[in-house]
């Protein structure tokens, strides 16, 4: 048994590029066999046609960019002699998808067929909306050309290896995933509420002192009263819990060597994450 990461690769093409479609998926599926074991790697060939399923009420394009699209790492589009079926919003379902992995910062390689293989099947307005679109990408895109199959299987190996190497390749130890600190932190929406006030001050620092009723606890210059043993022992764990998760770190000791904490860059990320408002808690 071996951990490994798992990166999915949508493969993308108007219909008449169908081999090049299946040598693409069984390349990828070649590199699993020979190269997963030993570099904790899996590569997940996504198509249409096996990795989705039929839905009703949408534009068909839209479907699939939510069932493949969206959890797409990387793009492989291949174009022949056809750009494909325009979109309520694209020239073609193709380009639709590498707008999409282009907006969401992800990877898109770019593949282009010199050669056409039926002539008789020549549309020459589609061979113009692939020169259009050639032609609209210069300026923004690195693409390579193939001239048959059997080039298209050289070419495709050697580039997905080499995007492996370059994005995906000794980038994380892959032993067994253990929960961050701030995973694992518990608190109360009234402890969210305090966090998020406290991060809001101008002052990092919280200070608490003891008075002849209690203790008087300050958060940047948010102040709280507590009078009672049970609720001091629960900010005091309030404080063991955010120190534990590496939100808070010792600085000093008042006069009263009670412990004076500093709030640490995670507790701002962690807040950042909730979904509060600030108010005035007490």
């Amino acid at each position: 048994m071996y951990h490994s990461e798992v990166y999915n690769i949508m493969i993308g093409s108007p219909s008449d590029i169908q081999e090049e479609v299946n040598t693409a998926i069984n390349v990828i599926n070649r590199w699993n066999y020979v190269n997963s074991e030993s570099e904790n790697i899996v590569l997940m060939p996504l198509h249409w046609s096996f990795s989705s399923y039929p839905t009703c009420g949408v534009h068909p394009q839209k479907s699939i960019n939510k069932q493949l699209v969206s959890k797409s790492d990387l793009m492989i589009s291949i174009f022949g002699a056809r750009m494909g079926t325009p979109t309520d919003t694209e020239i073609s379902g193709t380009v639709e998808e590498i707008n999409k992995h282009l907006d969401a910062g992800k990877d898109v390689m770019v593949f282009f067929k010199l050669s056409i293989d039926d002539i008789s099947s020549i549309d020459t307005q589609q061979l113009q909306k692939i020169k259009d679109f050639k032609e609209s990408i210069k300026d923004r895109a690195l693409w390579c050309e193939f001239t048959n199959n059997e080039d298209f299987e050289k070419i495709i190996n050697e580039k997905i290896q080499l995007f492996v190497n370059v994005h995906w390749k000794n980038t994380q130890v892959f032993n067994p995933i253990l929960p961050s600190r701030s995973s694992q932190l518990q608190l109360s929406d009234e402890e969210k509420q305090r966090l998020v006030v406290w991060t809001n001050e101008p002052n990092a620092e919280s200070v608490s002192f003891s008075f002849n009723r209690g203790y008087l606890y300050r958060l940047g210059y948010k102040q709280y009263e507590v009078n009672e043993g049970r609720e001091n022992a629960e900010c005091e764990d309030f404080f063991k819990r955010l120190r534990n998760a590496d939100f808070i770190e010792l600085e000093k000791y008042n006069k009263e060597g009670r412990p004076i904490y500093k709030l640490l860059k995670a507790a701002y990320d962690y807040v950042d994450t909730l979904d509060i408002k600030q108010d005035n808690p007490t």
